[in-house]
């Protein structure tokens, strides 16, 4: 604390205090563990978010116990009968919702025991709906629930898995133990191993029924073991395995549904296959469809698109092509998170993490997804995002892939995949040329690399053969000064900082200077301009020619196991660190504001070993994002200090809007009201440096003629002050 109450670079936006603050915390969404459709309605139902309806053309909206009579957001199956009626089942029993009130029954009310294990329900075509269980079908019909078991009628077997309707009211079941039973309204009929010769079809988990008359079964030892597919057609029966219909032997067959069109569809664990004309077409998770699979039967919608619960929340099938449909439900993919947070011009937050499904924008309160493999990519583990001084969003993926978004367009590159095969894209940032630097790391070879992207277009690589990158260097942050030179951590290697200033290469170790450790895990730029380093020893400020350490000797700083930085627009400074003690309970996150330290706990807040922050971003309304860095589970934080002025009320800011933005030049500033006094302009720019200032006259008018023309394309901070040091923040973007 005693260094720091000379850094004046702290105050460069006066001095502002907390005078509350707010914590926020984005769990994962629920996954999708249900699917219906009929017609022009798909629902897909959540562990506690309720039930997300499409329609045929791709709108969405929410199904909840907060706009709607359902009475559980947790939902456990779905069926929509012929009358177009949701049945929905939850903790509390089965639910019919007509779209304005719903009636439930308990598990008890339905004639079926309190503890009986749902299995399936299906909608029949008469109206009525089939709760399949281990004891027994309950049946509603007519508005009356029936049983169907072993003690009132010729079933073998209350363990059922699933039921098929065929004409004239005939009944398929599915049972363990006896095999596919037949109920032809006169008589039971059992077909096992020892009547049809098929293997494993002893247990039947799934069954469906073509408009023909053909009869499909899934058998086998168990639901989770490889089974075999079985085939009933003119009083035949054919066996087949994972191999002979065209996919692996180790994949598991789950679930059958039949589409209008009279064609069968397959779900195994890794692929969605369909049968017709005699002939199979397989389209893979890892490949065509993009998503790992989840275990719902597939549902076909009016339209004849196929839906799959999947990896990426939902996908579908036209006929030609698989999408991915996101649920838009609030929060991040599941994973870790790394380099996974950062803000594009129009202030949505991007969140993405490896092992996630998608990527997540959050756009005021509404939250989107995007899957990788839809846009080109491979996979959908995504391990940084990073935001260019023009607003366009850069993603680093798996295998040396990378993704820009920019004004809703998506460009996929894999230059970079072929130099670096087996890479991650770890972190990105661009040079105020238009140039893009990526870091790339492999476990497997181990092997690092960093891959220019001109702005010309053309890419150059630097590996171990043209550059001292030494090999495994984990290269975890790149920073690119104003004047082009790129600045490199090696956090795992221990080698300290590499620059590269365009044609030279040189080194900052504790040989050569007084950084004060070589293991280097982040780098910032301060507003004033100043370079920090996180080490193993502390905080390193870099004012162009000489390191000053903040450690916990000589200030507040909590621990020298310093990981992360980042600096807002009121003159704090957040902190990310590992305790000196691993494990230790505590904080993880302090700020440094006004000379003063807090150390920051989230409510609810445990911890454990590796819970260092990752993923540390303060947004443009000075918001700090962060998750934690191996158990965060893709959950992630965010701390408003609700930063107000302390000298003055807060009105006495001069509020103001600032058009056309973005700019390509020419600004107008609109005040709300004149000046109170003599004002200052302020225009800064990505790298914290002062572009433009001006001196506003107290009598001028609320509008303010700015003139960028001269400053190059990119991200400012256009501020505007009063007498007394109080101000107005806005961010402008000049194409």
């Amino acid at each position: 604390m005693r260094l720091f109450s000379t850094l004046l670079f702290l105050c460069i936006f006066h001095s502002l205090t907390a005078q509350s603050d707010t914590w926020t915390y984005f769990t994962p969404p629920p996954s999708v563990n249900s699917l219906a459709a009929r017609g022009n309605a798909i629902l897909a139902g959540t562990n506690g978010a309720g039930i997300v309806r499409f329609d045929t053309l791709g709108n969405r909206t929410f199904v909840n116990t907060g706009n709607s009579a359902i009475p559980s957001d947790s939902i456990r199956q779905l069926a929509i009968d012929a009358q177009g009626h949701w049945w929905i089942q939850h903790p509390g029993g089965f639910s019919r919702f007509d779209g304005a009130g719903a009636q439930t029954w308990s598990l008890s009310q339905t004639g079926l025991p309190a503890a009986a294990v749902v299995r399936t329900l299906k909608p029949a075509p008469d109206s009525s709906l089939y709760v399949i269980t281990d004891s027994g079908a309950a049946i509603f019909k007519a508005g009356a629930w029936s049983v169907l078991n072993t003690s009132n009628s010729g079933l073998p077997t209350n363990n059922l898995w699933d039921v098929a309707f065929g004409a004239g009211g005939r009944l398929y079941f599915a049972s363990t133990g006896s095999g596919i039973v037949i109920w032809d309204g006169a008589s039971w009929a059992s077909y096992t191993t020892a009547n049809t010769g098929i293997q494993t079809i002893n247990n039947v988990y799934s069954v469906a029924l073509t408009d023909s008359g053909v009869l499909w079964a899934i058998g086998g030892i168990n639901a989770t073991a490889t089974v075999r597919l079985a085939k009933f057609e003119a009083g035949t029966w054919t066996g087949y395995t994972g191999i002979s219909i065209g996919i692996s032997s180790g994949s598991i067959l789950r679930k059958l549904s039949v589409d209008e069109r009279g064609r069968l569809w397959l779900l195994t664990s890794t692929t969605v296959s369909v049968y017709q004309q005699s002939a199979w077409t397989h389209y893979y998770a890892n490949g065509d469809i993009g998503c790992s699979l989840g275990t719902t039967a597939p549902a076909i919608d009016g339209a004849g698109r196929v839906w799959v619960e999947s990896g990426c929340q939902l996908s579908h099938f036209d006929g030609q092509t698989w999408g991915a449909a996101g649920t838009g439900l609030a929060g991040p993919s599941w994973g870790y998170m790394y380099d996974g947070i950062a803000e594009d011009a129009d202030g949505s937050i991007w969140l993405c993490t490896e092992f996630g499904g998608y990527i997540a924008r959050l756009d005021g309160d509404t939250w989107e997804q995007y899957v990788p493999t839809s846009f080109g990519a491979s996979a959908n583990d995504v391990y940084s995002v990073q935001a260019d001084a023009g607003g366009a969003m850069w993603f680093g993926l798996d295998k040396g892939e990378i993704l820009r978004y920019d004004q809703g367009n998506w460009t996929f590159f894999d230059t970079c995949s072929v130099a670096f095969p087996s890479h991650i894209v770890l972190t990105s940032a661009g040079a105020p040329n238009g140039d893009r630097w990526f870091s790339l790391f492999s476990t497997n070879t181990p092997t690092t690399g960093l891959a220019r992207y001109g702005a010309d277009g053309q890419w150059q690589f630097f590996t171990q053969a043209n550059s001292p990158l030494p090999p495994s260097s984990y290269v975890r942050k790149i920073l690119i000064e104003a004047n082009g030179t790129a600045w490199i951590t090696t956090a795992n290697a221990n080698k300290g900082i590499f620059r590269y200033n365009g044609t030279a290469w040189d080194s900052i170790t504790v040989n050569n200077s007084t950084l004060p450790h070589n293991r280097v895990y982040y780098l910032a730029q301060a507003p004033d301009g100043a370079i920090w380093a996180c080490t193993d020893a502390g905080l390193a400020r870099f004012d162009g020619s000489t390191w000053t350490t903040l450690n916990t000797s000589n200030s507040g700083l909590p621990s020298n196991l310093t990981r992360r930085i980042a600096f807002d627009q009121a003159g704090g400074m957040y902190v990310g660190y590992a305790p000196q003690t691993s494990g230790a309970p505590g904080a993880r996150v302090a700020v440094l504001r006004g000379g003063v330290w807090t150390e920051l706990i989230p409510p609810n807040w445990t911890n454990s070993l590796q819970d260092e922050p990752d993923a540390f971003f303060v947004d443009s309304q000075n918001r700090l994002w962060f998750a934690k860095s191996v158990d965060n589970n893709g959950g992630v934080y965010r701390y408003d200090p609700m930063l107000v002025n302390t000298e003055e009320p807060v009105a006495a800011r001069p509020l103001f809007s600032a058009a056309p933005n973005p700019t390509s030049g020419l600004l107008t500033l609109r005040l709300e009201t004149p000046l109170g006094g003599e004002g200052r302009l302020d225009v800064w720019n990505a790298f914290g440096h002062r572009v433009l200032q001006r001196v506003i006259p107290q009598k001028a008018d609320t509008v303010v003629p700015v003139d960028l023309s001269a400053l190059p394309a990119g991200m400012y901070w256009v501020r505007l002050w009063v007498d007394g040091g109080t101000g107005t923040t806005v961010r402008v973007v000049k194409g």
